[in-house]
Protein backbone atom coordinates (compact mmCIF):
# COMPACT_ATOMS: atom_id res chain seq x y z
CA UNK A 1 0.00 0.00 0.00
CA UNK A 2 1.38 3.27 -0.95
CA UNK A 3 1.76 5.99 1.45
CA UNK A 4 0.44 9.39 0.71
CA UNK A 5 2.56 12.35 1.78
CA UNK A 6 1.18 15.23 3.07
CA UNK A 7 2.76 18.60 1.98
CA UNK A 8 3.14 21.84 4.25
CA UNK A 9 1.67 24.86 3.15
CA UNK A 10 4.06 27.12 2.09
CA UNK A 11 3.57 30.59 3.83
CA UNK A 12 2.79 32.10 0.75
CA UNK A 13 0.23 30.31 0.78
CA UNK A 14 -1.62 30.99 4.12
CA UNK A 15 -4.87 31.93 4.91
CA UNK A 16 -4.92 35.80 4.92
CA UNK A 17 -6.17 35.71 8.38
CA UNK A 18 -4.97 39.32 9.58
CA UNK A 19 -6.15 40.73 6.28
CA UNK A 20 -9.80 39.23 7.32
CA UNK A 21 -9.63 40.50 10.68
CA UNK A 22 -8.51 44.14 9.26
CA UNK A 23 -11.59 44.55 7.32
CA UNK A 24 -13.69 43.72 9.51
CA UNK A 25 -12.78 45.90 12.41
CA UNK A 26 -12.36 48.69 9.42
CA UNK A 27 -16.07 47.72 8.32
CA UNK A 28 -17.30 48.09 12.34
CA UNK A 29 -15.34 51.55 12.29
CA UNK A 30 -17.02 52.89 9.65
CA UNK A 31 -20.67 51.69 10.19
CA UNK A 32 -19.79 54.26 13.75
CA UNK A 33 -18.77 56.54 11.97
CA UNK A 34 -21.86 56.45 9.84
CA UNK A 35 -24.34 55.69 12.88
CA UNK A 36 -22.70 58.15 15.51
CA UNK A 37 -24.69 60.83 14.18
CA UNK A 38 -27.53 59.14 14.93
CA UNK A 39 -26.91 57.47 18.04
CA UNK A 40 -24.49 60.14 19.85
CA UNK A 41 -27.33 62.15 20.79
CA UNK A 42 -28.86 59.60 22.61
CA UNK A 43 -25.59 58.03 24.46
CA UNK A 44 -25.66 62.00 25.68
CA UNK A 45 -29.42 61.55 27.05
CA UNK A 46 -28.30 58.26 28.82
CA UNK A 47 -25.02 60.11 30.21
CA UNK A 48 -27.63 62.52 31.42
CA UNK A 49 -26.40 65.47 29.47
CA UNK A 50 -29.06 67.70 28.58
CA UNK A 51 -29.72 70.62 26.27
CA UNK A 52 -28.11 72.74 28.45
CA UNK A 53 -24.73 71.84 28.07
CA UNK A 54 -21.60 73.78 27.37
CA UNK A 55 -17.90 73.49 26.56
CA UNK A 56 -16.75 70.14 25.58
CA UNK A 57 -20.18 68.36 25.02
CA UNK A 58 -21.72 71.14 23.58
CA UNK A 59 -18.79 70.82 20.88
CA UNK A 60 -19.26 67.06 20.26
CA UNK A 61 -23.04 67.16 19.59
CA UNK A 62 -22.32 69.94 17.08
CA UNK A 63 -19.42 67.68 15.63
CA UNK A 64 -21.26 65.16 15.73
CA UNK A 65 -23.88 66.80 13.46
CA UNK A 66 -21.68 67.79 11.27
CA UNK A 67 -20.91 64.15 9.94
CA UNK A 68 -24.31 64.06 8.83
CA UNK A 69 -23.96 64.46 5.21
CA UNK A 70 -20.71 62.30 5.55
CA UNK A 71 -23.38 59.10 6.23
CA UNK A 72 -24.11 57.70 2.61
CA UNK A 73 -20.28 57.77 2.17
CA UNK A 74 -19.75 55.80 5.64
CA UNK A 75 -21.85 53.86 4.68
CA UNK A 76 -20.20 52.80 1.56
CA UNK A 77 -17.27 52.43 2.92
CA UNK A 78 -18.54 50.20 5.36
CA UNK A 79 -20.02 47.74 2.70
CA UNK A 80 -16.94 47.71 0.06
CA UNK A 81 -14.59 47.05 3.55
CA UNK A 82 -16.67 44.02 4.52
CA UNK A 83 -17.27 43.45 0.84
CA UNK A 84 -13.31 42.13 0.66
CA UNK A 85 -13.13 40.77 4.31
CA UNK A 86 -15.84 38.29 2.77
CA UNK A 87 -14.35 38.07 -0.15
CA UNK A 88 -11.06 36.98 1.60
CA UNK A 89 -12.75 34.59 4.82
CA UNK A 90 -14.18 32.53 1.84
CA UNK A 91 -12.11 32.30 -0.88
CA UNK A 92 -10.63 29.41 -1.74
CA UNK A 93 -6.67 29.83 -0.90
CA UNK A 94 -3.89 27.97 -2.14
CA UNK A 95 -3.84 26.23 1.27
CA UNK A 96 -6.80 24.48 0.61
CA UNK A 97 -5.66 23.25 -2.82
CA UNK A 98 -4.99 19.98 -3.04
CA UNK A 99 -2.63 18.16 -6.03
CA UNK A 100 -3.34 15.07 -7.51
CA UNK A 101 -1.93 12.29 -5.64
CA UNK A 102 -1.09 14.04 -2.54
CA UNK A 103 -2.87 14.30 1.01
CA UNK A 104 -4.65 16.88 2.41
CA UNK A 105 -5.09 18.60 5.50
CA UNK A 106 -8.39 18.48 6.95
CA UNK A 107 -10.33 21.03 8.82
CA UNK A 108 -10.88 25.02 8.00
CA UNK A 109 -8.29 27.30 9.48
CA UNK A 110 -9.99 30.26 8.54
CA UNK A 111 -12.99 28.95 10.91
CA UNK A 112 -12.58 31.11 13.34
CA UNK A 113 -11.93 34.78 11.26
CA UNK A 114 -15.43 33.71 9.66
CA UNK A 115 -16.95 33.74 12.82
CA UNK A 116 -15.80 37.10 13.76
CA UNK A 117 -16.15 38.63 10.38
CA UNK A 118 -20.08 37.98 10.58
CA UNK A 119 -20.33 39.19 14.29
CA UNK A 120 -18.49 42.36 12.78
CA UNK A 121 -21.13 42.25 9.96
CA UNK A 122 -24.35 41.90 12.16
CA UNK A 123 -23.06 44.81 14.57
CA UNK A 124 -22.13 46.89 11.45
CA UNK A 125 -25.65 46.31 10.16
CA UNK A 126 -27.39 47.02 13.27
CA UNK A 127 -25.22 50.68 13.29
CA UNK A 128 -26.34 51.49 9.76
CA UNK A 129 -29.55 50.94 9.98
CA UNK A 130 -29.70 52.52 13.59
CA UNK A 131 -31.56 55.53 12.14
CA UNK A 132 -34.52 53.65 10.35
CA UNK A 133 -35.09 51.48 14.06
CA UNK A 134 -34.90 54.54 16.44
CA UNK A 135 -37.38 56.28 13.46
CA UNK A 136 -34.87 59.07 13.17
Amino acid sequence: MAMRSYREPTSQSKPPSTSVTIFSIGGLSTAVLASVCCIGPLVFVALGVGVGATGFWAGTAEFLKGLLPFRPAFTGLTILLLSIGFYLAYRKSESMRCALGEGCAEGNPNARNRTWLWIMASLALILVLAPYWLGL
